[in-house]
């Protein structure tokens, strides 16, 4: 697919359009508090590291997340928290480019880009793989 896409910082008008495309991803079964993340990301922490990705005007991809001092006894790092492409424009480039504008931000403040992910999520392991991230040392433990 050769789609043009241009990404930019979120705006306050996105984000009935962002909770549109991950209802898309995820389903009618999203935590409560996604509505209140989304907000709070932006309002928060707007919009240095929330970024968003425009097909012919419309919204298509989103990204959000921040820096944070310290996150499971890590270092200073930028925490990628959500990422969602309508399913559209899944394949398009757009989930790299995202990360790309996110990571651009976090070398601009010296420190490493991070996420989370399930261990059994193939799709999203494969992905972070082929936009240049690699496992990292932080293991989870529950009871």
């Amino acid at each position: 697919m050769d789609t043009e896409f241009k990404i930019r910082s979120i705006t306050a008008a996105d984000l009935e359009r962002i909770e549109e495309i991950d209802g898309e991803l995820v389903g009618p079964n999203r935590a409560s508090s996604w509505s209140l993340t989304a907000e709070a990301n932006w309002w928060v922490k707007r919009p240095m590291l929330n970024f968003v990705a425009e097909v012919d005007g419309v919204v298509e991809g989103f990204l959000l997340g921040d820096i944070r001092a310290v996150e499971f006894n890590t270092n200073k790092s930028g925490w990628i928290d959500v990422i969602g492409i309508s399913l559209k424009y899944q394949g398009s480039g757009i989930g790299k480019k995202l990360v790309e504008a996110f990571c651009e931000e976090c070398q601009k403040n010296g420190v490493k880009a991070r996420t989370v992910i399930r261990e059994d999520d193939k799709k999203l392991s494969a992905f972070w793989t082929a936009v240049g991230f690699h496992r990292g040392s932080l293991i989870d433990y529950e009871r």
